[in-house]
């Protein structure tokens, strides 16, 4: 299989090879003076001890198993700090989280019960700075830092003008779903077996959500997990899960991956939860599984950027990829370079890397940089930054009827991003279904990095993924149709794969309402099957069979039915599968 090819450039980490966790100090060590911003918290800092150090929090202070550090907590005391664990989740949960982690990953992870937050009773930037400073001067504290603030990673666009009401089905201005280089071409993914999000749960972590519009409650209506819903209706969390999941039904939008299944984790527009919103979103999902962080994070150096800058969340990012779940993140709006000394080398590779799909955005339908995108070596992969159709907001359709507005218009990272996420979620669950496994985290990314359509101009956003490449890549299946088709011509019947595997292909005059699912070959999409045949793939990994069309005038501009193939393999991964379908349409 192709995919071979680069799988063998990889660095995975051996299993059973213990490594040091990815660096959360920046390049050049503890930052010696702190100054607090605008964009910083006035009473808040996060703290991470050293990895094997023990610490936990007990009666408010914290302590190692052999030391009450008596110094440290006197200090803080003397303030009136308020000490808390950074996570929500149980100290048990977390650690065994990390342990499953580390054993399939070969991985080293951080200990999240080693971070803590401190707390000032009252604004005090001074004060948290000189905690800071006090803290990273001691010898067990790996490092301290201030926190930011957060929001949604949406670009500001302005209103239009006046729109005018449109039918209600959208589906032919999402131009994003269409083939490359123009869209991801999902339409085409779609026709796979897993291509539409079959089997795979997505854990979106934003700030709020409209979960019963029209397009998305069935798949999102009440599904939350972790902190409470706070805020509502929400347009972002909808226009994102509408690209992602909107409803295949004969109005709205068509979502990317429509059959997935949903769970919202809200951080309540508060940086101090992303972390414990990202964990909760993480352990609802195993392996194959997606979060997604539409968040953009503003804090030290120029903001606002992704928010696994943060040590505590990058190192929640890193568990949940060593437990193979995919993490797509936005890269954030600010135009910011994010290769610069100011990041400290927390965007940089070779210092660390959570193993997250980070996203940029394009204009559009160009493939240049959006003006706003950040951008840098850290970014994999791009989407439609601007213009997008998707649910929420109003402009184009419903307005004020909130659970059944869409928009023409949605844009930033936070549109690029589903847009990822959703070409991801078709190529594994592809992969699932042909194969019998989930990519690993790492082996996507890079799969969708090197199969993706080029980027135009502009600071690195990486390419736009074009998933009929990188299906190509992976080795799957395909069937195809050529030909004379016209009334009295011939039509080709090609079917792509192995050499020496075994194809039998159908005919039938419909699709079926709903695709059954008949393991281990996956989806079956046809209706009732009018003919078949088949035939063994060739040397040059191609079977084609002729077949004759009728000598009617009548058929002539009609689509009169579909094919699909199911594939046996010879040897390999698998037992065999269906591939896409195809229509058998007469010029």
């Amino acid at each position: 299989m192709l995919l071979t090819a680069f799988l063998a450039t990889l660095a995975l980490p051996s299993i059973g090879q213990p490594q040091e966790p990815s660096a959360l100090v920046p390049v050049g060590g503890k930052p010696e003076l702190i100054v607090l911003g605008s964009d910083h918290d006035p009473r808040v800092l996060e703290v991470k001890f050293r990895h094997g150090s023990g610490v936990r929090l007990r009666g408010g202070h914290v302590v190692k198993p052999d030391d009450a550090l008596h110094a440290l907590n006197s200090f803080l005391d003397d303030r009136d700090a308020l000490r808390e664990r950074v996570f929500e989740q149980s100290e048990e949960w977390l650690d065994a989280w990390r342990a499953a982690g580390e054993a399939r990953s070969g991985r080293t992870l951080h200990d999240l019960n080693l971070f803590f937050r401190v707390t000032l009773p009252a604004e005090d930037r001074a004060g948290v700075a000189e905690i800071i400073h006090y803290l990273n001067a001691q010898e067990i504290v790996e490092i301290a830092y201030p926190l930011g603030r957060v929001e949604d990673a949406s670009a500001p666009t302005a209103a239009p003008a006046a729109p005018p009401l449109l039918a209600p089905d959208f589906q032919a201005q999402q131009d994003y779903r269409e083939a490359a280089p123009l869209g991801v071409d999902a339409d085409y993914g779609n026709t796979f077996s897993g291509g539409r999000g079959e089997g795979t749960l997505i854990a979106d972590v934003e700030t709020g959500w409209t979960d019963d519009h029209e397009d998305i409650a069935h798949a999102a209506q009440g599904n939350y997990v972790g902190l409470a819903q706070t805020y509502y209706p929400w347009d972002h969390g909808t226009a994102v899960l509408g690209e992602l999941v909107g409803e295949d039904n004969d109005g709205g939008v068509l979502g990317l991956v429509h059959q997935a299944d949903v769970v919202m984790s809200t951080h309540q527009g508060n940086a101090n939860n992303i972390p414990t919103a990202v964990a909760y979103a993480a352990g609802a999902c195993g392996p194959g599984d997606v979060v997604v962080i539409e968040a953009q994070c503003y804090g030290t150096p120029p903001g606002p950027f992704p928010c696994e800058y943060v040590a505590s969340t990058f190192a929640t990012v890193q568990t949940a990829t060593a437990n193979g779940v995919h993490v797509f993140a936005a890269a954030g709006n600010g135009n910011v370079n994010l290769d610069q000394a100011a990041f400290g080398g927390a965007f940089d590779r070779n210092v660390r890397d959570s193993g997250a799909v980070m996203v940029g955005a394009s204009d559009g339908a160009s493939l240049n940089k959006a003006s706003f995108s950040n951008y840098g070596t850290r970014l994999d992969a791009h989407g439609w930054g601007y213009n997008v159709v998707t649910s929420g907001y109003g402009d184009l359709y419903g307005a004020p009827i909130v659970t059944q507005e869409y928009t023409a218009a949605f844009s930033g990272t936070s549109s690029a991003t589903p847009i990822v996420t959703g070409a991801g979620i078709i190529l594994n669950g592809i992969h699932r279904e042909c194969f019998g496994s989930d990519l690993d985290p790492l082996v996507l990314r890079a799969l969708m990095t090197a199969t993706g359509t080029p980027q135009g101009s502009g600071g690195q956003i990486g390419p736009r993924p074009h998933v009929r490449a990188a299906i190509e890549a992976l080795g799957v299946p395909t069937i195809a149709l050529g030909g004379n088709l016209v009334p009295g011509g011939t039509a080709f019947i090609s079917v792509t794969g192995t050499p020496g595997d075994a194809f039998q292909y159908a005919f039938s005059k419909t699709l079926a309402p709903a695709p059954t699912h008949r393991p281990p070959y996956g989806y079956l999409f046809l209706g009732p099957i009018a003919s078949f045949g088949g035939g063994n793939i060739g040397p040059a990994g191609v079977g084609t069979v002729t077949r004759p069309i009728p000598n009617d005038p009548n058929l002539s501009g009609r689509t009169v039915g579909y094919l699909q193939a199911r594939v046996t393999f010879a040897s390999g991964p698998g037992t065999g599968s269906f591939t896409n379908w195809v229509p058998v349409t007469i010029q």
